[in-house]
């Protein structure tokens, strides 16, 4: 096991520092990674940052391939830099009991190959959290969702998040309610447009695999259990209806997964909808504290 200079340890407890340490190395045998030991000498480092001014005034070179070397060579440099980002935001929540050798080499290949190109900082905080969330629990995240990640913007994760603010928690699970419709008992359509939710939105989600949008019917659930929580507040449904009526949202696994990173922001607005539609459809909604008085 080597120490390396990617991060500062003077500050990290032995165990967490040890962890830091075997997830690097396990990153680095999966992807071949070169990575830079901490006691290695400054002069070979800056070596490193030579290459591009000495090849680019090779003179028995010809142009065209210089051009080529200089430009493949830098475009290197930004992705390794993309991904050790990434490696020290993900730092950040290792926990001192995740096991790097049970996560797959193929599932690390395949995820560094998607970070290299990232550049948007709040993007590189979701692929910190979600390298994180698998060396911490293996077998979180799939590759499709990496997949369905790589092609994601900032915008459209912030779109997201709305969505992730109609979800309600039923331990264990987590359900989305959203009834954006014009239906004959529930019209609602302008209220989430005034929340920033659009069916643009909700269409562009459903082609990227996070969401599945129905226009018109809702997607129903057979449960016993009928509380659900939403933030410091508790709903009860006091209804012998077997059948629950989630709305025209649902989430996909994809959907699931990134809800794990998302950070739940609550709203009001939401609950009033959805409070509006549980009472049309004779849920009867009772609304109670969860804090303690």
């Amino acid at each position: 096991m080597g120490e390396y200079n990617l991060f500062n340890l003077s500050n990290v407890s032995k165990p967490l520092a040890g962890v830091i340490n075997h997830v690097v190395d396990k990153i680095a045998g999966a992807i071949g990674w070169v990575v830079t030991p901490k006691n290695i000498k400054p002069a070979v480092i800056e070596a490193n940052k030579s290459i591009i001014t000495e090849i680019a005034n090779r003179q028995d070179i010809p142009a065209h391939q210089r051009i080529f070397f200089v430009n493949h060579y830098s475009q290197m440099m930004k992705e390794h830099m993309n991904q050790t980002e990434v490696l020290q935001i993900a730092a950040k929540y290792f926990e001192p009991t995740c096991s790097p050798q049970k996560v797959s080499d193929d599932w690390i290949v395949f995820f560094f190959d998607k970070v290299k190109n990232v550049t948007e900082d709040s993007m590189k905080e979701i692929w910190g959290r979600i390298l994180a969330g698998e060396f911490n629990m293996p077998n979180t995240y799939t590759k499709q969702f990496l997949h369905t990640m790589s092609v994601m913007d900032s915008d459209l994760a912030e779109r997201f998040q709305k969505i992730r603010s109609s979800c309600f928690y039923s331990d264990p699970h987590l359900y989305l309610f959203m009834y954006r419709t014009n239906g004959d008992n529930i019209v609602n359509t302008k209220r989430y447009e005034k929340l920033g939710i659009y069916i643009s939105d909700l269409r562009e989600l459903d082609g990227l695999g996070l969401i599945q949008y129905r226009f018109t019917d809702f997607h129903t659930l057979a449960i016993d259990h009928k509380v659900f929580d939403y933030g410091k507040k508790r709903i009860r449904f006091e209804t012998d209806q077997r059948s629950i009526a989630l709305g025209n949202v649902a989430l996909t696994s994809a959907g699931k997964q990134l809800c794990r990173i998302a950070p739940m922001q609550y709203d009001d607005r939401i609950l009033d909808i959805c409070m509006d539609a549980w009472t049309q459809l004779g849920y009867h909604p009772v609304v109670e504290s969860t804090e303690e008085e």
